[in-house]
């Protein structure tokens, strides 16, 4: 998950977490402050009336405003009964407050009640008033339902306004990666510059980017001169020596003993001379020194391949069936290099084939709309755990043919990396290998 995402995430979890902490507070402080309220009042009407009956009786009772529903027994929303009480209570004078529901002409109704017991001209009577507790549940309601709307209105405003605030937060962030790192195909390739920012961070990462990338340039620099340099001064004096045994080679008096230790000398030199080669080969393509501005038809550069090797599978008779699906132009590429890619799999599939065997080309899209081209053969395949290793330089899993030192698949693992291709490799042990070249 992306850094700013996570940052948009936690904000509008954060905001929801005390949007529904208020809203559940809110109402109940709400309440608590009506109740108060109403108990106030109910209060102050229960000593207004009861000082009315003190001064004028039970009568003036029915004159005073408060009592405007005709008698003693009416719920509405608000109510006041006096009724005599038959025995005497331990409570007189004492007042309880607290919600009753009573019955007011078929209708429930929930009320806030004030009851006392009071004592008038020897009789004990019973007083209650009452209030109506709609409004407060309707209060409720609507604080619960602005609570919940404004918790969605305040996510969705937060989640917008965030992804906004994120992606300006961190622009000169993508702005360091896309400059620095990800368009940069080559460490030569570098050039140090400084990324507008007010973020102290960022700027922090951009000053150690450079610094790195300034250190792998130049630690790419001095292995391109040191691999140019060794490997001219190898290939030099292995030149001289060739020459040298060709020479002794031609000499007619030169003993057959002799002969024949010049001749595996001269078969050491050639397989030093194809290793210094291909391992200039793989600094070459790694430090960028070939040009993609080419174009090559996977399907014709496959034909070439076989055309160029036909007589190696003749002599071993290897029998090649192609199928293709559909033709492929790969541009932008080396096609010499490609060629090499194709050449090196190819030579390892007649290498470790077996007498009379087959090799399969195959090319077609599949499902994802990429290119690919399978080169299947019937050899002695390869054990599942070395597969991982195959890419790796001087590793071979297969007998000393004292023809190469393993640098075959390298040198099509780095073109292939070159070139932005994924190659991959399947075999079972004693049935065969495919590698699957994945263009992009």
């Amino acid at each position: 998950m992306k850094l700013q995402l996570k940052f948009v995430l936690y904000n509008a979890i954060s905001k929801a977490v005390i949007i529904l902490a208020i809203g559940a507070f809110l109402p109940i402080i709400t309440q608590r402050v009506v109740y108060n309220h109403i108990d106030n009042r109910l209060l102050a009407r229960s000593d207004k009336i009861l000082k009315v009956i003190r001064l004028g009786g039970l009568n003036e009772i029915m004159l005073d405003e408060d009592c405007s529903f005709g008698n003693y027994n009416i719920f509405k929303e608000e109510f006041v009964s006096i009724e005599p009480l038959h025995q005497m209570v331990n409570d007189i004078g004492t007042i309880k407050i607290e919600n009753t529901e009573r019955d007011f002409e078929g209708e429930i109704l929930k009320h806030r009640v004030l009851s006392e017991a009071f004592l008038f001209d020897n009789q004990l009577y019973a007083l209650e008033i009452g209030e109506g507790l709609i409004a407060v549940e309707q209060i409720n309601n609507t604080l619960w339902y602005f609570t919940l709307w404004s918790l969605i209105a305040v996510i969705g405003i937060s989640i917008f306004l965030d992804l906004g605030f994120s992606r300006f937060l961190m622009r000169p962030f993508y702005s360091i990666i896309n400059r620095k790192l990800r368009t940069i195909n080559h460490p030569t390739l570098f050039e140090p510059s400084q990324v507008k920012t007010n973020t102290y961070e960022f700027s922090y990462l951009n000053q150690s980017i450079n610094e790195m990338m300034q250190k792998v340039k130049d630690a790419f620099l001095v292995e391109k001169e040191f691999i140019n340099s060794a490997s001219h001064e190898l290939l030099t004096p292995v030149t001289v020596l060739q020459t040298r045994f060709e020479n002794l080679i031609a000499e007619q008096n030169l003993p057959d003993d002799v002969a024949d230790k010049i001749v595996e000398s001269q078969k050491t030199l050639m397989r030093l001379s194809k290793t210094v080669k291909a391992l200039l080969l793989i600094s070459k393509i790694e430090n960028a020194q070939y040009l993609k501005k080419e174009s090559a038809n996977i399907r014709e550069l496959s034909q070439d391949v076989l055309m160029e090797i036909s007589e190696r599978l003749i002599s071993k008779g290897i029998v090649v069936e192609e199928e293709w699906n559909s033709e492929y132009i790969f541009h932008n590429c080396n096609k010499s290099l490609l060629h090499t890619l194709i050449l090196n799999i190819v030579n390892n599939a007649i290498k470790y084939n077996k007498q009379n065997g087959k090799i399969m080309l195959h090319g077609s899209f599949n499902e994802n709309g990429k290119y690919v081209l399978k080169i299947s053969d019937t050899g002695m395949g390869i054990e599942k755990e070395n597969l991982k290793n195959i890419f790796g330089r001087f590793k071979r899993f297969h007998a000393d043919d004292g023809a190469s030192y393993g640098l075959g698949l390298p040198i099509v693992k780095t073109i292939a990396d070159f070139h932005g291709i994924l190659v991959e490799a399947e075999s079972v042990k004693g049935e065969g290998s495919t590698f699957s070249i994945v263009f992009p």
